[in-house]
């Protein structure tokens, strides 16, 4: 903390912003952000590593959605080879 005239400044232990401060109401004069360290390079390692996560879930859903189909077609198959094994029901008709 520093003491400035008529008005104090205290870094914020949150945020590590710089409050200006009035003593005499302890009103909040002024707010300054502390700036981001922002690199491109650790924008592009982020932006990899997302997309390689995005990769990785959609190949697990194609995957899963594959097993899906190949079990519902393996279904479809045995019930078109059981249809032939029905006896064909009795028609009302053929009773008279």
């Amino acid at each position: 903390m520093s003491s400035s005239g008529q008005r104090i400044e205290v870094n914020c232990p949150c945020c590590d912003a710089v409050l200006t401060v009035d003593p005499a109401s302890g009103l909040v004069l002024n707010h300054q952000k502390k700036k981001a360290n922002y690199s491109l390079e650790d924008a592009l390692k982020r932006e990899k590593t997302r997309k390689e996560k995005a990769d990785e879930l959609f190949q697990q859903a194609f995957d899963k959605e594959q097993k899906r189909t190949d079990q519902l077609e393996q279904k479809f198959q045995e019930a078109l080879r059981s249809k032939d094994e029905l006896e064909e029901p009795m028609r009302p008709f053929d009773l008279d």
